[in-house]
C-alpha cells in the first residue's frame, strides 16, 4: 500500500483512538518526572497498521499528523530473523521501517525502538523514562527489587543495546515470564538503565498501570535507610563570586564555531550533593541511561573549586578542562562544582537548559538508586554504543533544529531601557539577526511581556527580561550576574537607557538635571563598570574573543540643545566616557563605540501626549511661532535633510555594523538623517 502525502485518512481508525494516543502522550511528555528533552515514544496498533511517534518530535508535542503509519507484520517477522545487512544509515531497524512504511514518510524517520512496539499485543503502548522508577531500574540489584516490590505485575529486561537487541531481549524475557508463570505478560516492561513500558487497552489502562508502578516504587523509597547528610552548599556570595569568574570563562573555552550558552543551577543536588564522597563517585562513575549520554554527555568535568581564590580560577578552569579533553577524549558538556552547582553547556540555551534538567534528573535517579542498595552504571561497552550510535545522533539533531542564523548569531545582547521605544526595536532586531537578547529596563512587567513576546517568536531561552534600574549600582549588578547565570557571560551591551527632561538652565529644578544626569550619565558608567570584567574574562580565556559595548547617545551629544542642557550635557559627557572606556578597555578585546541618532519623533519620548519632548517643547516655546505639537513636529521635520525622524531600525543598522567592524573604537556615529555632519 502507498498513500501520497503526509496523512493517511484511509488508515485512520474512526472511533477517536489516535486522539486519544495523542492526549495521553501529551499529558505524560509535558511531565518532567516523566519525559525530558522529548524522551520516550508511543504507538497505537490498529489491525494490521503500527502508528508509531517519529524520532525528534516530542511526546509533549505531539500531533495526530506527526504519527507515521507502519505495516505492523513486516516489523514482527525481522525479531524471528537473522540480522539484516547494514542498512544505508546503519540501522537495520531504519531498513525494516522503511520497508513497513506505509505512505510517504514527509521527512518523519519513527524510532528505532519501533519494534517492541509491534511486538507487544496491547493495542495502547507507552515508553517514558521516569525519574521514581529509574530509581529502580538504575539500582545495584534492580532484577531482585523489582521482582520484591511489584511481584509478577512487571517483566524485568536486563540492559540491553537499543534496536533490535532490545526488542529481541524483550520477546525473550516475556516467553520466560510466560513459561514459568503460565500467564501472559504483564502491562508493565522494565527496561534495566532505560526505562519503562506500558501497555494498555486504552489510555486510561495505561494511566492507571504507571499510577500504581510509581507508587509502589516510592513508597520503597520512602521507607529506605534515609540518605547519608549532605554537605552544605557555599553561602550566595561565594557562590555568586564563582559563577562571575567560571561561566565566562568556560563559554569562552568551551564555545564552537559560534558562540555557544553556558546555564549556571545551584540546585542542592548539584551543589550539596555532589561536594559528598558519594555524591563524586556518583558523578565520576559514567552515566546511568542513553538519554544522559545524548544530551548532558557521558562525563561530566568535575571542578572542585574550594580553596581557590576567584583570581586564580580562570587558571584552575583551563588547566582542569585541559586535563578532562586528554582523559576522556572531549570537551565536557555538564560541568559539576561541588558547593557552587552545576554548568551546562549549549551550542543554544534551549541546548544547554536540556542538558542542564537531564543531568539534574541523573542526579536525582542516582540518590534514589543509591538509597535502595546502590547505583549500577552503564558499562564501557554499553556507554561506548550510545556514543557511536547514529539513531541518537539523528534524534538529538532533529529534536535541536536548525540553528539561528544572522550576523550576530550566538552572541549575548544586553539592552538597557528596552521594554520600549529605541531600546526594544534594537532588542528585537538583535533577536532576528541571532543573538540571545535581554531587555533590562525599569519596567519589569513590560520588560517582561515583550520578552516573552520575542522568546514565543524566535524560540526557547532567546531573550529574557532583567529588571535594572540604571542608576542603582546593585540593581545593576544583579542584573549583570543574572545573565551571566543564565547565559555564562555578555558579548554586545547596548547602554540605551535614557531620560530627557527640556527647560532652561535658569528655569529648570535641579531635581530633573540631576535626574538626566543619574541616568544618562552615572548608568551608563555603572553598566560598563559591572560587564566589561565579564567580557575581559572571556577575552583572557580566548583571545579571539571581542566584545562590543555601544551607547545610545544622541546628536545632542555632537552639538549643543537650546533649553536642553540637562540632556545635551550628558549626552557629551557620553561622548567622553565612551572615547575613555576605549582607551581602557582596548586591551581586554572591547570595544567602546557610541551611536548619535536623530530625534525619534514616532516613539513615546517624542509623542507621548502628556509628556513627550513635542509637548514639553511647546510648553517651553523652543519653536518659535508653534501653537499646536503638530507645529513643533514639523519644525523637527524640517530640520532632516532626509526629512523624517530617525527610526529603531535606523539605529540597529549602525549598532550592527559596528559590532561587525574590527578596526574602530572610541567613535560617535550620526544617524541623524544629515541634520548633524562629522567634521
Amino acid at each position: 500500500m502507498s498513500l501520497p502525502g503526509a496523512s493517511y485518512p484511509a488508515l485512520e481508525p474512526d472511533d477517536g483512538r489516535l486522539s486519544e494516543l495523542i492526549a495521553v502522550s501529551n499529558r505524560f511528555g509535558a511531565d518532567p518526572a516523566f519525559s525530558r528533552a522529548g524522551g520516550g515514544n508511543a504507538s497505537l496498533k490498529d489491525g494490521g497498521v503500527l502508528w508509531i511517534k517519529p524520532s525528534g518530535v516530542p511526546l509533549a508535542t505531539l500531533a495526530k499528523e506527526d504519527l507515521v503509519p507502519l505495516d505492523r507484520a513486516r516489523l514482527v517477522t525481522l525479531l524471528e530473523q537473522a540480522p539484516l545487512a547494514p542498512a544505508p544509515d546503519g540501522d537495520p531497524v531504519m531498513a525494516a521501517a522503511a520497508e513497513a512504511r506505509l505512505g510517504h514518510a514527509a521527512g518523519r524517520r519513527p524510532s528505532v525502538e519501533l519494534l517492541f512496539h509491534a511486538l507487544l499485543p496491547e493495542p495502547f503502548v507507552l515508553h517514558t523514562h521516569p525519574i521514581a522508577v529509574n530509581a529502580l531500574t538504575c539500582s545495584a540489584d534492580g532484577a531482585a527489587l523489582a521482582a520484591r516490590l511489584l511481584g509478577d505485575r512487571a517483566v524485568w529486561v536486563p540492559y540491553t543495546d537499543p534496536g533490535l537487541p532490545l526488542a529481541r531481549a524483550i520477546v525473550e524475557e516475556r516467553r520466560s515470564y510466560e513459561a514459568r508463570t503460565g500467564r501472559p505478560a504483564p502491562a508493565i516492561t522494565l527496561l534495566g538503565n532505560h526505562g519503562v513500558i506500558v501497555g494498555g487497552d486504552s489510555a486510561a489502562a495505561i494511566d492507571g498501570e504507571m499510577a500504581w508502578l510509581t507508587s509502589a516504587i516510592e513508597a520503597a523509597l520512602a521507607a529506605a535507610p534515609a540518605p547519608a547528610a549532605w554537605n552544605a552548599a557555599a553561602d550566595a556570595t561565594t557562590v555568586g563570586a564563582a559563577v562571575s569568574v567560571v561561566a565566562p570563562v568556560l563559554r569562552a573555552l568551551l564555545s564552537g564555531s559560534r558562540r555557544g550558552v553556558v546555564v549556571h543551577d545551584a540546585d542542592p543536588g548539584a551543589a550539596s550533593f555532589t561536594a559528598t564522597a558519594e555524591g563524586r563517585a556518583f558523578v565520576t562513575g559514567g552515566p546511568l541511561i542513553p538519554d544522559q549520554i545524548v544530551y548532558s554527555g557521558s562525563w561530566p568535568l568535575w571542578l572542585d573549586l574550594d580553596g581557590v581564590r576567584p583570581q586564580s580560577m580562570p587558571a584552575v578552569v583551563e588547566e582542569r578542562l585541559a586535563a578532562h579533553r586528554r582523559e576522556r577524549g572531549g570537551a565536557p558538556i555538564v560541568v559539576v562544582s561541588p558547593g557552587i552547582g552545576l554548568f551546562a553547556v549549549g551550542e543554544t540555551w534551549a541546548e544547554a537548559d536540556t542538558a542542564r534538567h537531564v543531568y539534574l534528573d541523573m542526579l536525582r535517579v542516582g540518590a534514589g538508586a543509591a538509597r535502595l542498595g546502590g547505583v549500577r552504571h552503564l558499562s564501557d561497552h554499553e556507554r561506548t554504543f550510545i556514543e557511536e550510535w547514529e539513531a541518537e545522533a539523528y534524534r538529538k539533531a532533529i529534536a535541536a533544529g536548525s540553528g539561528a542564523g544572522g550576523r550576530v548569531v550566538g552572541k549575548v545582547a544586553l539592552v538597557t531601557g528596552a521594554a520600549q521605544g529605541f531600546g526594544l526595536g534594537i532588542a528585537e532586531g538583535l533577536a532576528a539577526e541571532g543573538a540571545n537578547v535581554v531587555i533590562a529596563d525599569l519596567n519589569a512587567p513590560l520588560a517582561q511581556a515583550n520578552a516573552a513576546r520575542l522568546e514565543a517568536q524566535f524560540g526557547p531561552g532567546r531573550a529574557v527580561a532583567v529588571p535594572m534600574d540604571v542608576t542603582d549600582e546593585a540593581s545593576v549588578a544583579a542584573g549583570i550576574a543574572a545573565v551571566v547565570r543564565r547565559y555564562g557571560g555578555v558579548d554586545i551591551v547596548v547602554s540605551n537607557a535614557g531620560v530627557l527632561r527640556a527647560g532652561g538652565v535658569t528655569t529648570q529644578p535641579v531635581e530633573e538635571f540631576d535626574l538626566v544626569t543619574r541616568v544618562n550619565y552615572r548608568g551608563y558608567f555603572l553598566v560598563v563598570k559591572h560587564a566589561a570584567p565579564v567580557m575581559a574574562r572571556q577575552h583572557a580565556a580566548n583571545p579571539a574573543w571581542l566584545s562590543d559595548i555601544i551607547e545610545v547617545n544622541s546628536k545632542s551629544g555632537l552639538q549643543g540643545s537650546s533649553r536642553n542642557s540637562a540632556y545635551a550635557g550628558s549626552k557629551f559627557g557620553g561622548i567622553g566616557l565612551t572615547q575613555s572606556f576605549a582607551l581602557e578597555l582596548v586591551g581586554d578585546g572591547v570595544k567602546v563605540n557610541a551611536v548619535c541618532p536623530g530625534n525619534f519623533l514616532n516613539g513615546p519620548l517624542w509623542s507621548d501626549p502628556e509628556n513627550g519632548l513635542f509637548v514639553q517643547y511647546l510648553r517651553e516655546g523652543k519653536v518659535p511661532g508653534a501653537t499646536t505639537v503638530d507645529d513643533v513636529r514639523r519644525s523637527y521635520e524640517a530640520r532632516v535633510p532626509m526629512g523624517r525622524g530617525c527610526t529603531p531600525s535606523d539605529v540597529l543598522e549602525a549598532v550592527l555594523y559596528l559590532v561587525a567592524q574590527q578596526y574602530e573604537t572610541g567613535q560617535a556615529l550620526p544617524v541623524t538623517g544629515g541634520q548633524v555632519m562629522l567634521s
